[in-house]
């Protein structure tokens, strides 16, 4: 017999005139929504569990073929669609594309033998881990059938332990049972009004049920939870390995995966983006350098190994004959420390593992017992390294110990680098405490169970529910991304459907809990004064950096009173800068100063940075620059102001050879910009009166086109004239 090869499932259709008459569920018939029920099921294959097989059967069609008519006769308009092998989007297609609603009428008893028939034949040879017939049909035409027949589907599902599950319509979830589909049953609605034959067709259905194990859905409910597709079922591994501590105690464990990170379908790899129009584009990776957002060419010889140490490089020379091996995998323990040592901020977001004895070591299990029995007397945890595979970077883990449904077990997780670290400091929002009103305590507490997220969810049937359910609740990201790849996949060439209505349900503030709310939110809000302050981040940046006064008023002044450039901030900037670049030109500027660079150096780079973002760019200069300049001005205030003093005069000239009046007028004159007179610096040489007639443009420095004389025209005011 053949290996096993996940799970075999037969969808039993009905496309014939009893879903013409099942209308009126949710603005669309029977037959549709079973369709889409049925894609959706080989959809949730396709990604979830791609050793599944899958098979169709249709009754209700127009033509006949399936096996037991041709052998017994008598199984008229039954249609053996699709045999049983492997979802696939050919298949989906063709079931969406091609699969019309007639007007036939057909037993669904029939349906259903013909079903199991094929179930069966189609799986010899073949050895799958679960059986399964899904039945999808209003029930509503008459079976006359003999207990034979019944006996017959019974013996083929109980012969190879399978089960039966039916979407149909008039069944109840209770809120409380509420699960994913086929693993929670409903109930037929008793109150509804329904036909004698279907009344008759829900007490055969209900034998059939109990004797299979199967579960009853309503459709509205089933095409609700196939939406959302589930994670692909991966069979827990271990990673086995020996602990060890010290030179004489080695425990074999085992280390099973608790939380990981859900990281969704992965990068997808192609080699031609438009197979179908017969275009070939190869994809191919690239490698840029840049310095400064700018690309620059790099010579081989000029680049050397290195190796990451948490966010610092540590480069390596190939010439020196080191090579560093970590070993055989292990588990080592270091040492202990006490459990108050290690914060949550220390350890790493790359999930945790459980830890346990090997199994069937018996010896082993003694002494983890008794090694988590003494750490969690102790209040101490376990500090070891470990290598994954031989010769992998060893990394740093912290073990805790625990019980896990009374089994003794250690928690692992990876330790993270100290310049990882990050202590948030959050300024305290109010400088007063002012004590709340009873009046402001009492409207906060009809906000709070308003919005208690324990009932928000009411059920078609009147019960309430959870909303946002841990285990319940999908992630949207993930689910939307699912839903574009099998769009993309059915329909290469229209355009991606926008966010699902039920996909949008998981992001927004349930209506329930909307409208119970809204009376305590006005409470709140006619309670409480609210102010919105705004905080411009970079600007409180500068200010503490350079200790300038940063003013939207073209009134005001630049001043500074001292530098801050041997200040010792905790939470300074951490970006590795090493020139002036045009992102962020005023920060960088700071931050060189701060580290210790030449005051000529960097101002060098500022002034052709200010240069380029000026003359060279194509967008118009922006708040970088004029923070650049006050930042500029500032430091030379204390630094020396000749150097600025000697720049500014030529950056003057060139702003108005320019045609940058606008410019000049705005920024330089209105902010005060200029030169850095004796009262500023006693380090100047410029007095009052000359600082104040730099301001000043005389006419005879306008320059124009037209006295330029024709062989020395102006590329840039003649390219400015024509934006203008």
């Amino acid at each position: 017999m053949a290996r096993a090869s996940g799970k075999a499932h037969i969808i039993v259709l009905d496309v014939g005139l009893a879903t013409a008459m099942a209308t009126g569920t949710d603005k669309q018939s029977f037959f549709q929504k079973s369709k889409a029920c049925a894609s959706l099921i080989i959809q949730r294959m396709i990604f979830s569990a791609p050793n599944d097989h899958v098979g169709v059967v249709l009754f209700g069609t127009d033509e006949t073929d399936n096996q037991l008519n041709i052998e017994l006769g008598g199984y008229e308009h039954i249609t053996e669609a699709f045999d049983l092998k492997q979802a696939n989007w050919a298949t989906l297609r063709i079931l969406l594309d091609q699969v019309t609603q007639t007007k036939v009428k057909t037993s669904w008893l029939e349906g259903l033998i013909v079903a199991s028939n094929f179930l069966r034949s189609g799986a010899q040879g073949k050895k799958f881990t679960e059986y399964s017939i899904i039945l999808i049909s209003p029930l509503l035409e008459r079976t006359d059938v003999r207990e034979d027949q019944i006996e017959s589907v019974l013996d083929v599902i109980g012969d190879i332990n399978g089960a039966l599950h039916l979407i149909t319509n008039f069944v109840l979830h209770p809120a409380a049972s509420i699960g994913s589909i086929f693993t929670t049953s409903g109930t037929f609605d008793e109150q509804a009004s329904k036909t004698e034959v279907r009344s008759q067709n829900e007490r055969l259905v209900k034998k059939l049920l109990k004797d299979t194990d199967g579960t009853l859905s309503n459709i509205n409910w089933a095409e609700r939870m196939l939406t959302f597709f589930d994670p692909k079922v991966v069979r827990p591994t271990p990673w086995n390995s020996i602990l060890s501590i010290g030179t004489k105690v080695n425990v074999s464990i085992s280390a099973y995966v608790m939380i990981s990170e859900q990281k969704g379908l992965g990068s997808f790899k192609v080699d031609s983006a438009d197979e179908l129009s017969g275009t070939t584009s190869k994809v191919e990776m690239k490698t840029q350098y840049l310095l400064n957002d700018k690309p620059i060419e790099i010579s081989m010889q000029d680049i050397i190994m290195g190796y990451m140490y948490g966010s610092t490089v540590v480069p390596y020379d190939n010439t020196i004959d080191i090579e560093y091996r970590s070993g055989e995998s292990r588990l080592a323990c270091l040492g202990f420390t006490a459990s108050s040592n290690v914060l949550e901020e220390h350890l790493s977001s790359k999930g945790s593992y459980v830890v346990v004895a090997k199994k069937g070591c018996t010896a082993s299990n003694h002494k983890l017992a008794a090694l988590v029995k003494a750490m969690h007397e102790l209040s101490v945890v376990m500090i070891a390294t470990k290598v994954y595979r031989k010769d992998n970077k060893p990394r740093l883990n912290v073990l805790l110990p625990t019980y896990r449904h009374e089994i003794p077990c250690l928690v692992m997780m990876e330790l993270i680098f100290k310049d990882e670290l990050c202590c948030l400091k959050f300024p305290p929002l109010l400088k007063s405490k002012p004590v709340p009103t009873d009046e402001q305590y009492e409207a906060i507490d009809k906000l709070i169970d308003s919005m208690n997220l324990m009932d928000a969810i009411d059920d078609s049937n009147g019960e309430s529910r959870e909303a946002f359910a841990l285990h319940n609740t999908y992630n949207p990201t993930l689910q939307h991304v699912y839903q574009a790849v099998a769009h993309r996949a059915l329909h290469p060439k229209q355009p991606l459907p926008p966010v699902d209505t039920t996909l949008q349900e998981l992001f927004e503030v349930p209506k329930k809990v909307a409208t119970r709310s809204k009376p305590a939110l006005d409470d709140v809000k006619r309670l409480f004064d609210l102010k919105e302050i705004k905080q411009n981040t970079r600007t409180e940046w500068l200010q503490r950096m350079a200790k300038i006064k940063l003013a939207d008023d073209a009134a005001s002044t630049v001043s500074t009173i001292d530098s801050g450039i041997l200040m010792d901030d905790d939470d300074a900037d951490r970006r590795m800068v090493v020139s002036v670049g045009s992102v962020t030109p005023a920060e960088d500027f700071a931050l060189l100063l701060r580290r210790g660079e030449k005051f000529a150096t960097v101002a060098t780079q500022l002034q052709n940075i200010l240069f380029e973002l000026l003359f060279m760019s194509m967008r118009p200069p922006g708040d970088k620059v004029v923070l650049a300049l006050m930042v500029y001005r500032s430091e030379a205030q204390t630094l020396g102001p000749y150097r600025y003093n000697e720049w500014v005069t030529e950056f003057k000239d060139m702003l108005l050879t320019r045609r940058k009046e606008e410019f000049w007028e705005q920024i330089i004159v209105g902010k005060r910009l200029g030169l850095i007179d004796s009262q500023e610096s006693e380090m100047s040489t410029i007095s009052l009166e000359q600082a104040e007639n730099f301001y000043k443009t005389p006419t005879q420095n306008k320059t124009t086109v037209e006295s330029s004389g024709g062989e020395n025209i102006d590329l840039d005011s003649l390219f400015n004239e024509l934006n203008d």
